[in-house]
């Protein structure tokens, strides 16, 4: 058994997708909200959730030329297709499939999340370039796979020439039935199973509860049990690929080394880049940024090191110059945090 940090661990060829994921390489094309299905521990956002919306990782998308520029921003070397349920609207991810692919080059590994799958669907996001596709089988047919489309479904992605796995939640008390999606996955010879801990979030919270699920702790949101179960089904299947995906290998892994991509596209010089890959900006606020910015240079500071946002009503500014600054212009100043995200995120604010 190999591990990765924040205690996730695989047997194995860890699947390229999930290593482009830890680098922190894939961007995340959500292609629509809509699914047919009802998982109970969906966690989908609200402002997502069952909605035809897109979005590119954080940034809500016009077009693909959006989605195209976000790739840019995090210098992706991939892009991991979700929603909702992507094969859904199989023309729509086909189309943005082909797109990508024309972009960056077939280099530009391509994975996919869906619950279903008509021939027609998988045969089309093949064509377009699909590199790999993960089946997310609901939780109620797991011991009964052999008798479900989805072995037709596999069949069909597999005779169509993708790397084929299986990506499920790890749900205790569920430990036959998990076991029994394992061993079929390992009679149609996959190419992996991955198991993702069990969250807790806004939307599927009272469902788990209802079921009575327990939040680990205080400060995680991962559920009592299913880190411990989808260990022990790692550990019992050295011979095959089975790769436990933590919440926090998720937060503290593969999140933190996106920002960090995205981080070294957008600052500008006169911005701090944490370890952690948020932006520590100086802001100077004020409801006229115009006039702000005006003073500023009349007290030294040089363009460049100045940057208007209207948005915020604001003049960001190094940190480093704010005490400073303080003596000659009458203003309130802050040193702020925010992810380098399309929504910037504030993560903190100092009062200067």
């Amino acid at each position: 058994m190999k591990s990765l940090p924040g205690k996730s661990y695989y047997t194995g060829e860890l699947p390229l997708g999930c290593k482009m994921c830890a680098k922190g390489a894939k961007m995340v094309l959500f292609v629509s909200g809509i699914c047919d299905a009802k998982c109970f521990y969906c966690p989908i956002s609200e402002p997502k959730k069952m909605k035809d919306v897109m979005f590119a990782d954080e940034m809500p998308l016009r077009n693909m030329r959006d989605a195209i520029f976000e790739a840019n921003m995090i210098q992706a070397t991939g892009t991991g297709i979700t929603g909702g349920d992507p094969l859904k609207f199989y023309e729509r991810t086909s189309e943005y499939i082909k797109i990508l692919k024309e972009e960056f080059g077939n280099g530009h590994h391509i994975h996919l999340y869906t619950i279903s799958g008509s021939k027609e669907a998988i045969e089309s996001v093949a064509r377009a370039g699909l590199d790999e596709i993960r089946f997310h089988p609901p939780e109620e047919i797991w011991s009964v796979m052999d008798k479900s489309i989805f072995k037709q479904r596999i069949k069909w992605a597999r005779d169509a020439g993708m790397s084929v796995g299986i990506e499920v939640p790890s749900l205790p008390g569920r430990e036959e039935d998990m076991k029994a999606l394992i061993d079929f996955s390992r009679r149609m010879d996959l190419d992996f199973i991955n198991l993702n801990e069990l969250e807790f979030s806004e939307t599927n919270y009272k469902n788990l509860l209802g079921r009575n699920y327990e939040v680990k702790n205080d400060v995680e949101s991962g559920a009592k049990g299913s880190q411990e179960l989808a260990i022990k089904m790692v550990r019992e299947n050295p011979d095959f690929t089975v790769h436990y995906c933590s919440a926090s290998f998720k937060d503290s892994v593969q999140l933190k080394n996106r920002l960090k991509r995205r981080a070294k596209s957008i600052a500008r010089p006169f911005d701090s880049v944490t370890k952690d890959g948020t932006i520590i900006r100086g802001a100077v606020e004020g409801d006229d940024p115009d006039r702000i910015y005006s003073e500023l240079i009349s007290v030294g500071v040089p363009k460049e090191q100045m940057h208007i946002n209207y948005g915020k009503k604001r003049v960001e500014v190094p940190p480093w110059i704010l005490e400073d600054l303080k003596q000659y212009v009458n203003y309130e100043m802050y040193e702020i945090e925010e992810y380098p995200t399309w929504d910037a995120i504030e993560v903190e604010r100092i009062k200067i």
